[in-house]
């Protein structure tokens, strides 16, 4: 099993929440204040588009299908190809902020729980809107707080970076609708997504195939700046449950196909739209224990 570097360290976790850009969290409205590859391949015949979404409309229902805020538990545990393996486990804090200010989109408040060595750790994102976001890390064993850049950095020890557990926003990429196909015998649409440069995308393209009835994304492939396929997220059409009228992904797998390692996230609990203060993501929050 690889073991994380210093930089490493200092990348972060949400979930999915799907955390994850795959878990698309949160609608867009705000709370109130106080295998190296998919089990199984997508059809080989695609089919020709039935209705006239486009691929902007298809990603948006993606980020409809979640909460307003919510308070997200979740183990992680990353194996590699000689069967060596490790967890983790993260707390996910999430609130929309597009109907209560302009320039904020979103704000994710991390923190590790285990291992032990990052106890309390954690990490600050502001999504903002078309701009780079801001980004604030915590390490208890130093007790600072850094203004940090986490483009590239892995969630501790795992294949997930924080771009793909931290929810995504419509305004961070342009969006093209191509053929459906059929995932693991379910019809999906399927979306070609190019971050937008404010964005600061670790991928030059990614392909979600998001199921129709639900807007659950089931496959979602990812590409490098040198047009290389460098990993792949997979999320069982049965491991979705409804809570809250919102269809969650409780199970996640990312592979990294360079590496051929695995992390699967699973969501152990969640508090769909909580009354988060903005208090609640205030910097002297994340130096709290």
């Amino acid at each position: 099993m690889r073991a994380p570097s210093p930089r490493t360290v200092l990348a972060a976790a949400l979930l999915c929440f799907f955390v994850l850009a795959s878990l698309g969290a949160g609608p867009t409205g705000a709370a109130e204040e106080p295998s190296t590859a998919p089990a199984t391949a997508l059809g080989e015949d695609a089919q020709a588009p039935q209705d006239d979404l486009t691929g902007r409309d298809i990603y948006q229902c993606v980020l409809d299908n979640r909460f307003a805020s919510y308070i997200q538990h979740s183990s992680l545990l990353s194996g590699d190809r000689g069967g060596a393996t490790q967890t983790s486990k993260l707390r996910m804090t999430w609130r929309s902020f597009r109907e209560k200010e302009k320039k904020v989109l979103s704000r994710t408040l991390v923190k590790y729980l285990d291992p032990f060595d990052l106890r309390f750790s954690g990490y600050l994102i502001q999504n903002n809107n078309m701009r780079p976001n801001d980004q604030f890390v915590y390490l208890a064993a130093t007790r600072r707080v850094r203004r940090v850049n986490l483009r590239r950095e892995a969630v501790f020890g795992t294949d997930f970076t924080f771009e793909d557990v931290v929810p995504k926003e419509i305004e961070d990429g342009d969006y093209e609708r191509l053929p459906d196909k059929v995932q693991d015998g379910t019809p999906v649409y399927t979306v070609q997504v190019t971050p937008k440069e404010h964005a600061d995308s670790d991928y030059s393209k990614y392909v979600v195939h998001v199921e129709k009835e639900h807007c659950v994304p089931l496959l979602t492939l990812y590409w490098d700046d040198k047009g290389i396929e460098i990993k792949n997220l997979t999320a069982p059409f049965s491991k979705v449950e409804e809570i809250d009228g919102v269809y969650v992904p409780m199970e996640l797998t990312m592979r990294n196909l360079q590496l051929d390692t695995f992390t699967t996230l699973t969501i152990t609990d969640l508090e769909p739209n909580p009354k988060l203060h903005r208090k609640v993501f205030d910097l002297s929050r994340l130096e709290s224990h």
